[in-house]
């Protein structure tokens, strides 16, 4: 079943460009394409996605007022948003507004795929820039609200709206100019990897770890593409010959 996608952009080159790419996978629909918030709003009135990709900046206003008013319209949507605005106000807003993803658009196509999958499946998806603009935040003592001062700006924030450090390893891939081993499996990935090498179906690696198939195979995925090969039994074997299954 194919994760049904709204994009509202502006930009017309980074627009044509994510298109592209999300025409390219078989793993998306797209259902529409805004430029304007007055033409989210034309659709919102009228249709649905399973996931929206939101850009704060729009010709005649704000991603966000559009974020609240994707989530009052349909509880069961997932907002996503691709920004170049990198500031902490930018991205706790969003969040609040209903967000439960922030990437920057300098991100790798590969990292904008992945968390497009991980929001769709009730997870979380931060960029590395925004990863580590809310942990600045959360590790200042200020980002934690005194129990009598509830009423104040930054008692809003939910901490859990961060996605997990699991989640996290999953989407944040090797950055530009940094070598990185060969092997680079999240610990998630090696679990995975050690039960499917006993045969267990997709379904019930599903039931154990409390996760989708779909997001089973999303990992499948990602260990064939770091390892270099194209099913189980060859990723097994290349694991064993690694040392590290």
């Amino acid at each position: 079943m194919q994760l049904s996608v709204y994009l509202i952009e502006d930009d017309l080159d980074f627009a044509k460009a994510l298109l592209q790419l999300l025409s390219s996978s078989p793993l998306f629909e797209l259902v529409g394409h805004a430029t304007t918030l007055a033409a989210a709003r034309g659709f919102i009135e009228q249709g649905s996605a399973d996931v929206f990709l939101v850009d704060i900046s729009l010709p005649d206003g704000n991603g966000i007022d559009v974020m609240r008013e994707i989530r009052a319209a349909d509880a069961h949507a997932k907002i996503m948003v691709l920004s170049t605005l990198g500031h902490e106000k930018h991205i706790v807003s969003s969040l609040q507004a209903g967000a439960s993803g922030y990437l920057l658009k300098s991100e790798m196509p590969a990292q904008i795929i992945q968390a497009i999958v991980s929001v769709a499946n009730d997870g979380g998806a931060l960029g590395q820039h925004a990863s580590k603009v809310l942990i600045d935040r959360m590790s200042q003592p200020s980002a934690v609200p005194a129990s009598n001062h509830t009423n104040a700006p930054q008692a809003a924030f939910r901490t859990d709206a961060v996605v997990t450090p699991q989640e996290l390893e999953m989407l944040q891939g090797p950055r530009d100019g940094v070598h990185t081993p060969p092997l680079v499996l999240t610990p998630r990935e090696l679990e995975i990897l050690k039960v499917v090498k006993s045969g267990a179906a997709t379904k019930l690696v599903a039931d154990m770890f409390g996760i989708s198939a779909f997001t089973v195979n999303q990992h499948l995925r990602n260990i064939y593409s770091k390892l270099g090969v194209r099913n189980k039994m060859e990723a097994v074997q290349v694991a064993r010959d690694l040392g590290v299954l």
